[in-house]
């Protein structure tokens, strides 16, 4: 009997032990360095290390990372990097702004959140943007600029120009499909 719980416990503390080296290899925040990261889904300079830090300079559009790795602190040009991953959300930079990725199908859809006056206080005011893939220029998500992204696709365009009658509609979200609505119509449109 002795040696069956001796052995029980061996098992359950090296099972453990695994569990625990396992997730501190599975990091969930850190840098994607490159295009190339980002899509193999390779982070940098995650918190695999308790006093790991990534400072991702927002205020006033910094443009700067300040990463603490092993002890030793570095400063990066948001130029330089593709984007990060924080929390399970991945962000991407461009023009020093982080763009959070909200939907990839198809085309990319993103937020970015801004402070805005409105009234006596500011409000943060989220705005949506797009791009036709991973790597391509972010732009703001107007009617406009989605002819223009997808001038050879004139199905898709002429079916956006039919249901959204202005921009502020262009970010309508289905709550019955769990997708945005231009989404659908860009799926429609490839049929």
């Amino acid at each position: 009997m002795k040696k069956v719980n001796i052995l029980m416990i061996t098992v359950i503390i090296i099972t453990f032990g695994l569990v625990q080296k396992s997730n501190a290899q599975n990091q969930s925040n850190g840098l994607y360095l490159t295009f190339n990261d980002y899509l193999h889904h390779k982070l940098s300079y995650g918190s695999m290390v308790k006093d790991d830090k990534i400072a991702i300079h927002d205020f006033m559009e910094g443009s700067t990372i300040t990463v603490v790795s092993n002890g030793a602190k570095q400063t990066l040009s948001k130029n330089e990097v593709f984007g990060y991953r924080e929390n399970n959300l991945d962000y991407r930079f461009q023009d020093n702004k982080a763009y959070q990725v909200i939907d990839t199908a198809g085309f990319y859809i993103y937020k970015h959140d801004k402070l805005t006056q409105q009234g006596k206080r500011p409000k943060l005011v989220s705005t949506e943007y797009f791009s036709t893939n991973a790597n391509g220029k972010i732009l703001l998500l107007t009617q406009q600029n989605v002819d223009m992204a997808f001038a050879s696709n004139y199905k898709f365009r002429y079916i956006v120009q039919a249901e959204f009658k202005n921009d502020d509609q262009l970010n309508e979200y289905d709550h019955a499909l769990n997708e945005y609505k231009i989404k659908e119509l860009y799926t429609e449109s490839s049929k």
